[in-house]
């Protein structure tokens, strides 16, 4: 049995399994993962008790709560530039349309909703008309494209985050139609926060960043 050693030890993790046979770019991935982890426990010279600090911030942001039901792993990568990185990567890889981030408050099967509906219900909020058309890469338009949208109100808040909206409010799915064409009318969302009472917010406040640090989550 060979001795890990301070030297020895990251190559030890990679060579653990196959070498990648099963799943190259698992292997791939795992391989860069474990050398960029080490290189950074060894460059910050990591103790055990703040090893044992990340470990307990890494389960708190994976927990579920009542306002983000798949925990603040999302908004984590979010606010690590993580989540922007890679949207950027795949623009720059020549996507048709540019890319945005889904963001942690969306929730799939929105209410479905005919052109020319209005989204939500808001009497404060600023009236705002939206259209626009889907085409394909040659330029035709598509028929019946699926047009998925969800914001805040006018003060930020998705239906998730405040109990007073209904359900799905501010949410719904509409399809083009035939000239590849949607409109539909809402009001001018505002920007919303990190929760504040949670790991992120407590990580913000710690670097002496802003809690309402606002998020750029965009509808795609």
């Amino acid at each position: 049995m060979k001795t890990i050693t301070i030297d020895t030890i990251t190559q030890a993790v990679i060579d653990h399994g196959d070498g990648g046979k099963t799943h190259p770019r698992l292997y791939a991935i795992y391989t860069s993962l474990v050398k960029h982890l080490h290189a950074f426990v060894r460059e910050v010279n990591l103790t055990e008790p703040e090893l044992q600090q990340g470990r307990d911030f890494l389960n708190r942001v994976s927990r579920h709560t009542q306002f983000i039901p798949d925990g603040e792993v999302e908004v984590l990568t979010d606010l690590l530039g993580i989540s922007e990185l890679v949207e950027l990567l795949q623009d720059s890889n020549g996507a048709a349309t540019e890319a945005n981030l889904q963001g942690p408050v969306y929730v799939p099967n929105a209410p479905q909703r005919s052109l020319g509906d209005r989204l939500g219900v808001d009497p404060e909020g600023e009236p705002l008309f939206l259209s626009g058309r889907v085409l394909d890469v040659d330029g035709q338009p598509i028929a019946n494209a699926l047009i998925d949208v969800w914001q805040p109100n006018s003060k930020g808040l998705y239906d998730i985050l405040d109990p007073s909206q209904p359900v799905g409010n501010f949410r719904g799915q509409f399809h083009t139609d035939q000239d590849g064409n949607y409109h539909f009318e809402t009001v001018v969302p505002s920007g919303y926060s990190v929760p504040a009472d949670g790991p992120s917010g407590e990580m913000l406040r710690l670097l002496g960043r802003d809690t309402c640090e606002r998020l750029t989550f965009t509808s795609n």
